[in-house]
Formats: C-alpha cells, structure tokens, sequence
C-alpha cells in the first residue's frame, strides 16, 4: 500500500515562484497515470485521477495539464 504525497502549502510570497501542483505530486500523479495506462491501454481520466490521488477535481484537472506539457521522465 503506498502513501500519497502531502499537498504542499504555499503561502503568498510563493504563488509566483512555482504555481501549480508542487513536484512530488505531480511525480505521483505521473506514476498513477502511467500505471493506468499500461493497465486499461488508455490515459487516465480527471475522475479516476481524482479517486485514485483523493484530490478535488480542480487539482485533478491541473495535474493532467501538467502532466500533458511536460515531457516523459523516459
């Protein structure tokens, strides 16, 4: 069973530095997806992401967009 990574707080003076999901996250989110994928042979909905990460459907959202632009770790 494995844990998911802590939301990361940021306060105001952070916001410009680094907006959206923090890294660890995000790499989370990656592996969940790329699991899904080479499970079910299709990429990972906002929904299932949201269910699988226990996240809110706005940050499920953000995650797959980062997801999308940025490249493959491989």
């Amino acid at each position: 069973m494995s844990s998911v990574p802590a939301a990361i707080p940021t306060d105001q003076h952070d916001k410009d530095d680094a907006p959206g999901p923090s890294p660890a996250l995000v790499d989370y989110a990656r592996r969940v997806a790329d699991e899904h994928h080479a499970k079910h042979g299709k990429p990972i909905t906002r929904d299932l992401l949201r269910a699988r990460l226990g996240v809110s459907n706005q940050l499920a959202s953000d995650l797959l967009r980062t997801l999308h632009k940025a490249p493959d770790a491989m």
